[in-house]
């Protein structure tokens, strides 16, 4: 894995971020974004992500494995101090180059953690119409980790 910014604050910023975007390209060779909320990493570059609705991304990946994975600051305190201060204290954004596996059914131990990062939406009807089924996970490997370049402004 490549990259001068160290695997802790990949999983400092995706741990506080609650989306991230997840890239692949199309058939035509195009771009296509799509918000996921499920990326768990299993050890320094190594990850999986819970793969239920997106039915396009899904044959975008079975056709061509890479994809990028990018989470970005949202918080309005982060900004503020760092927009006051003229810089950043760590990387705002942070964009992870990989390589996606096979998809394969996910552990008990996987569906667990998954649902309770979403437990405190339980008592809402669209928990279950969203979370309920949650059984198939996608491994990835990163190859490459690119931060966000602000100029004078990054850490």
């Amino acid at each position: 894995m490549q990259s001068d910014i160290s695997w802790n604050e990949v999983e400092n910023l995706f741990s506080r971020v609650q989306y991230v975007s997840l890239g692949t390209v199309d058939r035509d060779g195009y771009p296509r974004i799509s918000p996921i909320g499920s990326v768990s990493f299993t050890g320094p570059g190594r990850g999986y992500y819970f793969e239920k609705f997106p039915k396009t991304m899904r044959e975008n990946i079975e056709r061509d494995p890479r994809m990028i994975l990018m989470a970005a600051e949202s918080g309005a305190g982060f900004w503020i101090k760092s927009l006051w201060k003229g810089r950043f204290p760590s990387q705002p954004a942070l964009r992870l180059v990989c390589r996606t596996g096979e998809r394969r059914k996910a552990t008990q131990s996987e569906i667990d953690d998954f649902l309770g990062k979403v437990s405190m939406y339980r008592f809402f009807k669209g928990h279950d119409l969203l979370w309920k089924d949650m059984n198939m996970v996608r491994e990835f490997e990163v190859l490459r980790i690119e931060g966000l370049e602000a100029g004078r402004m990054n850490p």
